[in-house]
């Protein structure tokens, strides 16, 4: 048998930014690699490799945006669960890097809709809402395991399908691969 060791020593000379960049495009390309296999075999397309891709997507977009934001402001810290929201890591990312040639579209975030004349309590009681979902389903949990941690079922109906979610892990790709070439030249 031939071994083929790998190392971290191979990105261990590069800044912290860099490294995380290395780790969000091993990420998306496992991703990638995995809905394809499912994708091409049927048969072996589970709801659990599915959440597993879901999962490797989206630490993938998440390590991306840290990369970026530690490009721009290398001592920042990622602590408690805002490190692992996108949302917020979104508006951070957004603020840093303002302007349209850096936009994309953030897989995973939630979309609030508009309402026509919308009554201030029903406003409030939705957002209530919202946060209360978004606490009880943290979205960096979700895909990662079967159960919340008290040991109950995710609250919500959740599915994969690897045909229609390879288009959005492409897209991920192309987007970090663009987002590469301005934020960390080349």
């Amino acid at each position: 048998m031939d071994w083929q060791m790998v190392h971290f020593s191979e990105i261990e000379s590069l800044s912290a930014s860099l490294q995380f960049l290395a780790f969000s495009e091993a990420y998306l390309y496992s991703a990638a690699r995995l809905c394809s296999a499912l994708a091409a075999s049927p048969t072996e397309s589970t709801y659990p490799r599915g959440a597993v891709i879901l999962s490797l997507s989206f630490h993938g977009i998440e390590l991306f945006l840290k990369a970026a934001i530690l490009e721009k402001v290398p001592n920042e810290q990622f602590g408690g669960k805002v490190g692992h929201d996108l949302e917020e890591l979104g508006k951070r990312y957004a603020n840093l890097y303002p302007g349209k040639k850096f936009s994309f579209e953030i897989p995973f975030r939630t979309e609030e809709t508009d309402l026509v004349n919308p009554d201030p309590i029903v406003v409030e009681e939705l957002k209530r809402s919202i946060a209360e979902h978004k606490r009880a389903t943290p979205a960096d949990q979700l895909n990662r395991y079967p159960r919340d941690i008290e040991g109950k079922p995710w609250d919500g109906i959740y599915a994969f399908e690897p045909n229609s979610f390879a288009a959005v892990i492409t897209k991920a790709q192309q987007d970090v691969a663009r987002l590469k070439e301005l934020i960390f030249h080349g």
